[in-house]
């Protein structure tokens, strides 16, 4: 007997956020963090990313976000790398969010602050003197980089 077929639901998973962000290393193996203005962890350290749009792929949207953030003459090598992926609902809008976070290297030009609006400024930032406080997830996926771990970082109970 033959099963019946089953259509997808197409209402499942409405109203969760896909975001990528972006780990950027330099050669002296520094990482590019941004101060938030986002009422979404306010004042803390956080990647470059954001929402992916409809039909966008992860590296475009990368790219994207690269390019609207930092300016048009940064250059970064996108790797193929995920180093982590991040599941939260963070304050004031508790949206469920996941964020695929993806190496960048660094190539050349200067990280220019493109959205005052929401961010204060960019910093490269030694791994082992991070600024504080960091944005979520932050913290556990550079302690996993280092020791090559993809990492799956839910911080549900976190307000940064």
């Amino acid at each position: 007997m033959m099963k019946k077929e089953m259509d997808i639901d197409l209402k499942e998973g409405v109203g969760i956020k896909t975001a990528v962000d972006i780990a950027i290393f330099n050669q002296k193996g520094q990482i590019l963090l941004g101060q938030r203005l986002a009422k979404a962890g306010f004042a803390s350290w956080g990647f470059p990313g954001g929402h992916l749009r409809t039909n966008e792929k992860i590296k475009e949207a990368a790219q994207r976000e690269i390019a609207e953030e930092l300016g048009k003459e940064i250059q970064v090598n996108l790797t193929d790398e995920v180093l982590a992926v991040r599941e939260n609902c963070i304050a004031p809008h508790f949206l469920h969010h996941l964020t695929i976070i993806l190496r960048g290297n660094y190539l050349q030009g200067e990280p220019k602050v493109n959205e005052p609006k929401k961010c204060q400024e960019w910093a490269w930032f030694d791994l082992e003197n991070l600024p504080s406080p960091l944005f979520s997830g932050i913290e556990e996926t550079l302690q996993n980089y280092k020791t090559g771990r993809v990492l799956i970082v839910t911080d549900w109970e976190k307000t940064i």
